[in-house]
């Protein structure tokens, strides 16, 4: 008669310690692996060279008292900053002393204001408002995907609504809209060929605000 001879038992509860430690191991990478993708995803939106939001900045000069809307400037007659930055292209621009008055609007990309405003003034700049020995700049400002996403970054809303009018990206840090004084937007800023500051106004102004504004830089050029 022979005797069958009993394999050894195993520790009670290793083996299944062991798959549940593959299992949670498993379930780690996978989590970790959609993070990455998630992120990369974001951080991707857009593609290419439309993902670019921010810019670099330079500003030289002590910033512009913040605009309170509901009074008058307290700022008129002040100097400016000079201020660098680029577009989403690459292209530099300088809102400085250059002897040419200038307007500049900025703009946040997911304010509704903003968002009728810039097809109202780009048309009104296509169309020839803009006088002789004046310039416009836009520049974007704070910036931020979560806001609103449809719309990140700027240059996606921006194209979209045909707008070429020269635009500086403003930094993650908000440089420019600290160097101008912002408390809103859309804000217009009009400067003279010095830099120096005629006036700012916040809000919707349509094409007669456009006219005015573009009046006062054009008279600081004989004035």
């Amino acid at each position: 008669m022979s005797t069958k001879q009993q394999s050894p038992k195993r520790p009670a509860g290793k083996s299944e310690s062991n798959r549940s430690l593959i299992y949670w191991i498993g379930g780690g990478i996978l989590g970790l692996a959609l993070i990455v993708w998630m992120a990369a995803a974001i951080a991707n939106e857009g593609g290419g060279a439309d993902a670019i939001a921010f810019g670099e900045v330079t500003v030289e000069g002590a910033d512009l008292p913040f605009f309170d809307a509901s009074a008058t400037d307290p700022a008129i007659g002040i100097t400016a900053p000079t201020v660098t930055g680029v577009d989403w292209n690459g292209n530099e621009y300088t809102i400085g002393p250059d002897g040419r008055p200038k307007i500049v609007v900025m703009v946040a990309h997911w304010c509704p204001h903003c968002q009728r405003e810039v097809p109202i003034l780009e048309q009104w700049y296509e169309d020839g408002g803009l006088p002789d020995g004046v310039d416009i700049y836009g520049v974007t400002v704070l910036t931020n995907q979560l806001r609103d996403g449809s719309t990140y970054p700027p240059s996606k809303w921006l194209e979209g609504d045909g707008w070429t009018i020269p635009t500086l990206m403003d930094d993650e840090g908000g440089s420019i809209a600290t160097a101008f004084g912002l408390t809103s937007t859309p804000t217009y800023l009009v400067l003279d060929g010095d830099n120096n500051n005629l006036g700012r106004i916040a809000g919707e102004i349509g094409t007669d605000g456009y006219d005015a504004l573009a009046s006062i830089a054009a008279a600081s050029l004989s004035g």
